[in-house]
């Protein structure tokens, strides 16, 4: 096994489990004040304002999709 496919599967791994820590997040009672704070200081503000968890999801999401492109152009030469 290559090494871009070693590297394309830890990222695979890291980003699920980066995912995992955002749904915990969200579910917990920290993510619920972190929630009702980003809803009221929206509100108050008018800007939007992002919750820990979906900062948690976006970057498991961008390191599922750098492994899975790591994984899948592997076999291609530039």
């Amino acid at each position: 096994m290559s090494s871009k496919k070693i590297i394309g599967l830890i990222l695979i791994i890291v980003g699920i489990y980066v995912c995992y820590l955002g749904n915990s997040r969200r579910s917990s009672v920290a993510g619920n004040i972190d929630s009702a704070s980003a809803t009221v200081a929206n509100k108050v503000d008018g800007k939007e304002h992002v919750t820990d968890a979906t900062w948690y999801f976006v970057g498991g999401g961008v390191l599922i999709v750098a492994g899975a492109v790591s994984l899948l152009g592997s076999g291609q030469k530039l």
